[in-house]
């Protein structure tokens, strides 16, 4: 039996990817840990599934696991890891060029689908309203998500201001507009009866009763409405900053007038993302192979 420890960025996307390799390296007999790196989405659920918890960096003085799976976003902890003499790889779930070179290897891993593992009571109750407002007005679900990735609240104002007239002359449009930030709020009011603000917990089970996202240049977010079958509209920071309602009501409109066949692409992609997941038990034998390796090299 082998410990192997995750160091993930707190970003629910970049945690999501690698559940599912933890939860086969965990069933195979091994120990399995995450830093408190991803607290922000490590749940009681997956202490239930046998996946522990370790302090960054405390924990690593008493702490030595047999491989630590290093987020490529926090490869600055590498120096740590090596001062422990604690042997690791980076992990990310995209493959992008990097800028200089790296000093061990990388592991890619798919996107993956996964279902919350709980939902509050505030969650299920919006969810329940909007279910309510989609049957009754026989309404198009609009999300948007402008603000991941993009930054600062204050980027999106010319976009809440187009979203706004937008939905005053379509109201059969309800937009979902998630921020955590009181500003989108000021640049909002008064709201048209169909314009909600929502701060968001449960995105995985919001997206399904969309028919459009808007969202910012973020590939977490757009993965997330890829495996909802949600068409998203991406919107870099600058097109963000200079959004005019003109401009946006023509892309929404050309949006949901093309939304089947997006649909059928995102259904497409969503079938060759699970195909590469079926493979991560590969994955997770390779990975205790590489160990046992390494163990009888010493």
């Amino acid at each position: 039996m082998y410990s192997l420890l995750f160091d993930i960025r707190q970003e629910t996307g970049r945690v999501r990817v690698t559940v599912r390799l933890a939860c086969l390296i965990s069933r195979k007999g091994n120990e399995v840990y995450y830093t408190d790196s991803s607290d922000s989405v490590f749940t009681s659920g997956l202490l239930k599934k046998g996946i522990g918890r370790v302090l960054y960096p405390d924990d690593l003085h008493w702490f030595v696991p047999d491989l630590t799976l290093l987020d490529l976003l926090l490869q600055e902890r590498a120096a740590l890891y090596r001062r422990h003499g604690i042997d690791y790889l980076f992990v990310t779930t995209q493959e992008e060029a990097q800028n200089g070179k790296l000093d061990a290897e990388t592991l890619y891993l798919p996107p993956s689908p996964y279902t919350p593992l709980s939902k509050g009571a505030r969650e299920a109750d919006f969810i329940e309203k909007l279910e309510e407002i989609k049957e009754r007005r026989a309404a198009t679900v609009i999300i948007s998500i402008l603000e991941k990735g993009n930054g600062c609240t204050d980027n999106a104002e010319q976009a809440y201001q187009a979203i706004r007239r937008h939905s005053a002359d379509h109201p059969d449009h309800q937009f979902v507009v998630l921020t955590n930030q009181g500003k989108a709020d000021e640049k909002l009011f008064a709201l048209p009866d169909n314009i909600a603000v929502y701060r968001p917990q449960d995105l995985q089970a919001l997206l399904p009763l969309c028919d459009l996202a808007l969202v910012a240049d973020d590939w977490n977010i757009q993965t997330e409405c890829v495996f909802a079958h949600v068409p998203a509209l991406v919107l870099p920071p600058r097109e963000i900053r200079r959004m005019t309602p003109h401009k946006l009501s023509r892309r929404i409109m050309d949006m949901l007038g093309n939304r089947e066949c997006l649909v059928e692409q995102q259904k497409t992609l969503c079938s060759l993302y699970e195909q590469e997941n079926q493979r991560l038990d590969e994955v997770a034998d390779r990975l205790i192979q590489y160990i046992d390796t390494k163990k009888q090299k010493r």
